[in-house]
């Protein structure tokens, strides 16, 4: 029979003064290291705590019975309080182990990728191979059979199953590799999705009309792409049919502007128009991410229907129609207060002045322009946006609201003094702008001091609304 080793040999009073000193030392340095590192967001945290809540006097007990209690190691108790101790030990060092090697995992790093299957199976062979230590020491069995016939058991199931253990082993190669993540597109087969779910077994793929289950060994065996890994390779190209009478320039700057609002693409990228002769225009969007190809392309085309027909151009063979000058008187009537109308000026202002139609995320004024007409909201919702600070290395610093507009507000109040903002109005609904000629604006200005008053407050509010140091 295996015997507990003898921890020492001074008599039963010297363990004794060192349990009674000793462990309430170790205890209040362990509560202090343990502390540190719950401050620091340690991983090791956890397993000192319970090196100083459970381990720490299990041993204790462990040496008050065996060295002052004089216990042989055979007594049942003592091997219980042992088996404990032992057990203790081999988890409170796997659990250090694991947060010293993935703890802190640097991002990309091989420790973050390494599945949790892994992982999970290495932590298994630790405690069978600690559980068959502690009972070989502690409770005296004979171990050395149990390994071989295991060893033997794992070359026959192995044999039997080599097929599946296979698909496994492939599936799980791949997830160390980590050729993608969730969220990202992919394209296999044919089958085009997003990958909403990843095991040691199969990966999802939401397709837009269910979900489709990948065996990863299939994964691994196959060629596939992932199409959220962009390069310029990615880029999108399309084409566009505008009236070969429209004059190239206006169409190449429409597009270019409407495309630039939108959220897809690349920071500090800019998108390419080609005339390509007959109408025709190749339209290249620089994406952030290729699984965007598809709603990019729809959402410009969307917001190309508006201003096609803002700017008089005729896409895909439609050209705009006039807007009835009673919508447009109907929209003055709406702006009568601030700008002191009567029936008769707006009988005679209504055809001077227009009413724009933007989509839903389309941009109304831009930083850095200087709008050619003054704007009121006749309908819809305009949100105004500054910038949140310098820009960064991706080329945007983000943007901070400072006002959302409804009917009858201002939306280009810096027209009245020809300045240019840093301030961006957007449509957040369909919405339609009444705009009147700068020159009409300088009239009722002139003529009416109670409107020159308002306007004046107007710019003044956008102003004191504008961020310091955004001020042109």
């Amino acid at each position: 029979m295996t015997h507990i080793v003898d921890i020492g040999g001074t008599g039963w009073f010297g363990w004794a003064m060192a349990l009674i000193v000793g462990l309430p030392i170790l205890l209040l340095v362990l509560s202090e290291v343990h502390l540190r590192l719950v401050r620091r967001d340690s991983s090791l945290a956890a397993p000192v705590n319970r090196l100083r809540l459970w381990l720490l006097p299990g041993a204790a007990l462990l040496v008050l019975l065996t060295q002052v209690g004089h216990l042989s190691a055979d007594n049942n108790g003592v091997r219980i309080v042992a088996t404990v101790v032992g057990v203790l030990a081999v988890s409170i060092a796997l659990g250090a182990l694991n947060a010293l090697l993935f703890g802190n995992a640097v991002r990309g790093s091989w420790r973050e990728r390494l599945p949790g299957i892994f992982i999970d199976l290495a932590r298994l062979v630790l405690v069978v191979a600690g559980a068959a230590f502690v009972a070989s020491m502690v409770w005296g069995f004979d171990v050395g059979g149990l390994w071989a016939t295991l060893g033997v058991g794992s070359i026959v199931i192995g044999l039997a199953l080599q097929n599946a253990i296979g698909s496994v082993v492939s599936g799980l190669l791949l997830l160390f590799e980590q050729p993608f993540r969730l969220g990202d597109t992919l394209d296999v087969g044919g089958v085009s999705g997003r990958v909403v779910e990843m095991n040691w077994r199969s990966t999802h793929l939401d397709t837009g009309s269910g979900v489709q289950v990948i065996p990863n060994s299939s994964l691994a065996a196959a060629s596939f792409t992932n199409d959220s890994r962009p390069t310029r390779a990615h880029d999108h190209t399309f084409s566009l049919t505008f009236g070969p009478a429209d004059p190239p320039h206006e169409v190449v700057e429409t597009v270019t502007t409407t495309a630039a609002a939108l959220p897809s693409l690349r920071p500090g990228s800019v998108t390419k128009v080609r005339a390509a002769g007959g109408g025709v225009y190749d339209v290249t969007l620089p994406l952030a991410t290729a699984s965007e190809a598809g709603l990019a392309s729809s959402t410009l085309r969307t917001r190309l229907w508006y201003a096609a027909r803002r700017a008089g151009l005729t896409l895909d063979g439609v050209a705009a129609d006039p807007r009835p000058v009673a919508d447009v008187e109907a929209a003055l009537r709406s702006v009568s207060t601030t700008l002191e109308l009567t029936d008769e000026e707006i009988e005679a202002l209504a055809p001077q002045c227009s009413l724009k139609t933007f989509g839903a995320g389309e941009h109304i004024v831009r930083p850095g322009r200087v709008p050619t007409a003054y704007g009121f909201v006749a309908s819809g919702v305009v949100e105004v946006t500054a910038p949140a600070g310098p820009a960064s290395a991706n080329g945007s610093g983000g943007a901070v609201v400072v006002a959302r507009l409804d009917r009858g507000q201002v939306v280009t109040a810096e027209a009245l003094l020809r300045e240019s903002g840093t301030l961006t109005a957007t449509a957040v609904t369909l919405t339609e702008v009444l705009e009147l000629p700068l020159a009409v604006v300088d009239q009722l200005v002139v003529a009416k001091h109670g409107v020159a008053r308002r306007l004046s407050e107007v710019a003044d509010m956008q102003r004191a609304n504008t961020p310091q140091g955004q001020h042109t």
